[in-house]
């Protein structure tokens, strides 16, 4: 679960990442360290997921 910094760009990602993902938040995969991510990371992730419609676990190094 992210628990870093919530902004109105972040809320407008999110919500069109649920929307191609059927619901799920990009925020709510058990395998991903999100506390290993920047904002940045965490927003480019994103970003790239809604470009090439993979989820976040295809998109994201395992570290």
């Amino acid at each position: 679960m992210w628990n870093g910094k919530i902004t109105d760009e972040l809320k407008m990602l999110a919500c069109q990442y649920a929307e191609k993902h059927y619901g799920v938040s990009p925020a709510s995969y058990d395998e991903l360290n999100y506390d290993a991510m920047s904002y940045e990371d965490f927003v480019g992730y994103i970003k790239e997921c809604l470009a090439t419609g993979k989820e976040m676990p295809e998109v994201v190094p395992i570290w």
